[in-house]
């Protein structure tokens, strides 16, 4: 089932509250202005980042953290962007931020939810890097995916829990659940959500279609497809956001590929892929 084009009522209004109640910071959407244009500048995203005290220091935090492992102090925004790269100190920034705003935490338990969307995160990056296609936006994209569930724990939590229980009971699929319940789908929420946050297209076209099944896409290397993808190998190996179930891996697949094995061995595999998102999630003040 494609997308939804025309924006269901209610998800409008949902829309109005999250940006009333918790707006993106203005620093996240002028990194994503930054990230969507033709020319990365080092120093235009330190600035931007330095602008925002609180940010700064958490970036600062996730940048001295496990997670990336760096051998040496780093001190300021703009080491953190030259020694890590645009790339990582972004996707740290827009997920600090975009946690913030809509943390979870009601009906999903906020630290397994994020971890999951982490994990899918840095599994679309290894299928990025053995493909070398949208490698400056797979991570982003995988961490970014599951905002639309995450906006309906934090803004409507009662009516969640009920799809929830509904798809638990009747084994339904999530998406099938929560149109049953809301008239509408999380990634339809998600969707509209990214297009009010002035999201990249592509990023914004994850976000509002990771629902889908990868056959139905008309290009199987998309950005979508790696998401996708991603979350399916995700909850394969029994890591969900708390309303999705595992599944069982339907094999082989491109996971099998020699170039993404490689890629998933110079990552650690699955267990070095979970120690890195419990370093970043542990650096990131997030509230149980």
């Amino acid at each position: 089932m494609a997308p939804r084009t025309d924006p269901h009522p209610d998800i409008d209004v949902l829309i109005g509250e999250i940006a009333d109640m918790a707006p993106l910071p203005v620093v996240a959407v002028r990194v994503l202005e930054i990230a969507d244009g033709q020319q990365f500048s080092a120093h235009e995203l330190s600035q931007a980042i330095a602008a925002d005290q609180a940010l700064t220091a958490k970036v600062l935090r996730l940048s001295n953290s496990a997670y990336y492992g760096f051998p040496r102090r780093i001190t300021t925004v703009r080491d953190a962007v030259v020694l890590l790269g645009f790339r990582a100190v972004r996707s740290a920034t827009l997920a600090s931020c975009v946690i913030e705003t809509v943390p979870g935490g009601k009906v999903l338990d906020a630290m397994q939810a994020w971890r999951y969307s982490m994990v899918v995160g840095l599994l679309a990056e290894v299928l990025a890097r053995a493909s070398k296609r949208h490698q400056d936006e797979a991570f982003t994209a995988g961490i970014l995916h599951n905002i639309g569930r995450l906006a309906l724990d934090q803004h409507r939590p009662r009516q969640l829990a009920e799809a929830k229980r509904i798809a638990e009971e009747r084994a339904l699929p999530a998406a099938e659940a929560e149109r049953e319940v809301f008239g509408f789908t999380s990634s339809e929420v998600g969707g509209a959500l990214a297009l009010h946050w002035n999201f990249p297209s592509d990023l914004a076209a994850v976000v509002a279609g990771h629902q889908l099944d990868v056959d139905a896409l008309p290009d199987p290397e998309s950005l979508s497809a790696y998401v996708i993808r991603a979350r399916m190998f995700a909850r394969a190996a029994s890591i969900t956001d708390g309303f999705e179930t595992p599944v069982k891996r339907q094999g082989p697949d491109v996971w099998d590929q020699p170039l993404v094995q490689k890629q998933m061995t110079q990552s650690g595999g699955m267990d070095g892929i979970l120690d890195r998102v419990d370093a970043f999630l542990a650096s990131a003040d997030l509230k149980r």
